[in-house]
């Protein structure tokens, strides 16, 4: 009987160790549910034969100035989940440049959006408007919603959020645009604050889109 709990206890251990062939991402952002909520409809997106080889966890209210600390507790705490991203935007961070280079100090990925998340979900829409503060992204954000679906107004909570995107938007259009104006902004600025209208959670995106494509 010993032998047999002690298989099955290995059998679990060996189990929950198995290796992520196409990895391991904990998604980390200090909003409540805009972003979580965003994140958790794109894991949802990743196929039935696939959710052994990649997997996705998300965290969501950490406050930013443990959110390394706890990002670095995360990843210890299970070697396969190697790619870090902590998600944030600019809006009233005051130290927002330092963040972003402790962020990839610590070997983790800054997904950071200038100056709110809602710069990326506009993307969809086929546009990144020149906004400079979180009030006229959402603004215009809820603009092209209400243009583009049956939504009457935008609600951060909406935990619909992603399926809504891709159903009345265009995800492949969304990254080309953000990353035309990431390069553009690179070029033209040495620091994240600076970079108006910009976001760099595209790389994330694309990233985990083409592993379940392909």
């Amino acid at each position: 009987m010993a032998g047999r709990i002690d298989h099955l206890k290995k059998s679990r251990s060996e189990r929950k160790l198995r290796s992520l062939r196409l990895g391991g991402y904990l998604i980390i952002t200090d909003t409540e549910a805009t972003e979580a909520n965003y994140f958790h409809g794109l894991k949802e997106k990743i196929p039935s034969h696939l959710k052994r080889d990649l997997q996705i966890k998300v965290y969501n209210n950490k406050e930013l100035d443990n959110i390394i600390n706890f990002a670095s507790s995360e990843r210890n705490k299970d070697s396969r989940f190697r790619s870090i991203w902590i998600v944030f935007d600019r809006d009233e961070v005051k130290n927002f440049d330092f963040l972003v280079s402790q962020i990839e100090k610590e070997n983790m990925n800054a997904g950071w959006s200038n100056p709110c998340f809602e710069i990326w979900l506009s993307a969809y829409f086929g546009e990144m408007k020149s906004v400079d503060s979180p009030e006229q992204c959402c603004t215009e954000f809820e603009r092209l919603l209400k243009k583009n679906t049956s939504r009457k107004e935008y609600v951060k909570s909406d935990t619909d959020i992603y399926n809504l995107l891709v159903k009345n938007g265009n995800e492949s259009m969304a990254i080309e645009i953000a990353k035309d104006r990431y390069s553009f902004k690179s070029s033209t600025c040495t620091k994240p604050s600076a970079m108006t209208s910009c976001t760099t959670i595209f790389m994330l995106v694309e990233e985990i889109i083409q592993k379940i494509q392909n």
